[in-house]
């Protein structure tokens, strides 16, 4: 299941997104916000849907802001949380391939929606390779 949050930076991307997995029947779950308030701060919707992914295992984060580092500097907090800042989906790949990388965040003012609907796919697509990978994230 794909959880999905953001703040007023990425509030149209994730309404977007949610259009295009409608459109692909895959389920998500919306952790708001519910509406555009231009003002929000994005720890309040990030942390308690990192908390979720966090609770859930084999949940996926995909959380938007403006350049997807306060996103990802949020969910990270989080025990239980492996989120990668991904601008293209090399990095995407290797954080899941690499580090088992659970919540992918979006840089909504700086990535195409073109571009973030690859990056997505090959973060929802690619296995952890486990093995040495394993053990170093056992190890935090």
């Amino acid at each position: 299941m794909i959880v999905l949050s953001c703040d007023h930076a990425g509030f149209d991307f994730i309404q977007k997104l949610k259009k295009y997995f409608d459109k692909k029947n895959i389920e998500y779950i919306d952790m708001g916000p519910k509406s555009y308030v231009p003002d929000d701060d994005y720890p309040d919707f990030i942390a308690p849907a990192s908390k979720f992914v966090a609770a859930n295992e084999g949940y996926w984060g995909i959380f938007a802001c403006g350049s997807g580092v306060g996103a990802n500097i949020v969910a990270n907090r989080q025990k239980g949380i492996r989120a990668v800042c991904a601008q293209d989906y090399t990095t995407a790949y290797l954080a899941r391939k690499d580090e088992d990388a659970n919540v992918l965040t979006i840089g909504a003012r700086l990535t195409s929606f073109r571009t973030a609907l690859k990056i997505i796919k090959v973060f929802l697509t690619s296995e952890f390779e486990g093995g040495r990978h394993a053990r170093r994230i056992a190890k935090y």
